[in-house]
């Protein structure tokens, strides 16, 4: 019995490393950026991953869809994408998470951690607003 539990826990160590092994993050972000949000990140190594698919969510950690793939680069590649497709609903406050799914040759996939942004309407925007708001 004792055998079998050994054999069994080897094999999910290995799964586990398989999964992550040659990607590493320099670093993922996202922030406001005009009418819509930037999302940037920067790989170490890349080795092993074929695409990068983001993936966003709206008011809440845990309803993520697809938005864009993108080719991965190789080693030390810096990305960027900026997600037009966002609705602030002309307030600020308004909550996006946003997460990578990485793909593997053969399809397997692991994603990052889901990061966070948080829209704010500067006072120039919202000064502005108010005044075509007057002309209408």
């Amino acid at each position: 019995m004792i055998n079998r539990v050994t054999k069994i826990l080897f094999l999910m160590l290995i799964t586990v490393s398989v999964a992550y092994a040659g990607l590493t993050f320099e670093f993922l972000t996202a922030k406001t950026n005009g009418d819509g949000i930037l999302v940037e990140w920067k790989t170490g190594d890349e080795s092993g991953t074929v695409k990068f698919e983001i993936e966003r969510s709206a008011s809440t950690p845990n309803s993520f869809i697809f938005v864009k793939s993108i080719t991965a680069n190789g080693s030390n590649s810096y990305y960027s994408f900026q997600d037009n497709g966002v609705d602030f609903q002309g307030k600020s406050g308004f909550v996006y998470y946003y997460r990578l799914k990485c793909i593997t040759p053969n399809g397997s996939y692991s994603y990052t951690n889901s990061i966070t942004v948080v829209h704010t309407v500067s006072g120039i925007k919202n000064t502005w607003g108010s005044i075509k708001a007057i002309f209408r």
